[in-house]
């Protein structure tokens, strides 16, 4: 019996060591798996087919260079205002002088257009208007200083504000033309001839007058206009200007020739002291001081 139950138990702890050897060599193998390194297939390179980097890469477009960066100053725009209001008050001026002085205006372009300028009857008609004719000689002034202060403005001569070149301007202006009518009377009465000398400054005054009237509208355009259509109106411009100054020339030469026996030589002369040389002489000083 007692041999039965030690068998027994022998049998029972020598299968349990042999479960427990099994369960150990199970456990060391899966260790062994588990550190092992695992083995990945070689990778395999990708084609880049994007489009941004096949346009990077090429010669033409400098991507990979150093940046080029360029300093701009700031564009002012520049303002009308002011000359926008000047042609108002300009034309406001003029169209003054029409309503309220009809009879002066109508005989003005009259003597113009006449083939003497001797006629007693129209001359003392516009004489007796002082007011009006004060006003035309203030618009041929403004009218005139503004279109010489356009096309300066337009051709660059200076760099000055707008404001204060019409300002010079328009004091050159009436400094040229207060000496000429000082000269020219002071030149009558030394040679006791004050009547020629009425005459032939009436005559400007009256060429004057028609000037300011036909810059007017002409300036307007110059003051607004493109650059292709401003050289054009500028060129127009300068033209009737000279026509003008032709018609002036001639008229008067036709009148001091029949009072003073004047011959084109002396004529000439006298262009030459009293309408070109001032011209040129004040032309180098603004030159020289304002451009």
């Amino acid at each position: 019996m007692r041999m039965r139950i030690f068998l027994f138990l022998f049998l029972i702890t020598s299968g349990l060591m042999v479960s427990a050897q099994q369960d150990s060599s199970l456990r060391i193998a899966a260790d062994t798996s588990i550190s092992k390194p695992i083995i990945l297939p070689a990778a395999v390179p990708l084609i880049d087919t994007v489009t941004y980097k096949k346009i990077a890469a090429h010669p033409y477009l400098p991507l990979h260079k150093p940046a080029i960066y360029m300093l701009v100053e700031y564009h002012e725009k520049e303002s009308k205002d002011a000359l926008f209001y000047t042609l108002a008050l300009l034309v406001f001026l003029l169209g003054f002088i029409k309503t309220a002085f009809p009879k002066y205006f109508q005989n003005l372009f009259k003597l113009f257009f006449q083939t003497s300028l001797r006629q007693k009857q129209t001359k003392e008609q516009l004489a007796q208007d002082s007011f009006a004719s004060l006003l035309i000689n203030l618009l041929f002034l403004l009218s005139t200083g503004l279109f010489i202060t356009l096309i300066i403005q337009y051709n660059q001569w200076a760099s000055l504000q707008f404001w204060l070149l019409y300002a010079y301007v328009t004091a050159v202006l009436g400094i040229i033309y207060l000496g000429k009518y000082l000269f020219v009377s002071f030149a009558g009465w030394v040679f006791n001839n004050s009547a020629s000398a009425a005459s032939y400054l009436f005559l400007v005054a009256v060429v004057n007058r028609i000037m300011g009237v036909v810059l007017l509208p002409l300036t307007v355009l110059l003051a607004f206009a493109d650059p292709t259509i401003g050289a054009i109106v500028a060129t127009i411009s300068f033209g009737v200007v000279t026509l003008l100054f032709i018609y002036r020339y001639l008229v008067s030469f036709g009148l001091l020739r029949t009072d003073l026996q004047l011959n084109p030589f002396h004529f000439f002369l006298y262009l030459c002291a009293v309408e070109i040389l001032p011209m040129a002489l004040i032309y180098k000083l603004l030159v020289e001081n304002i451009g």
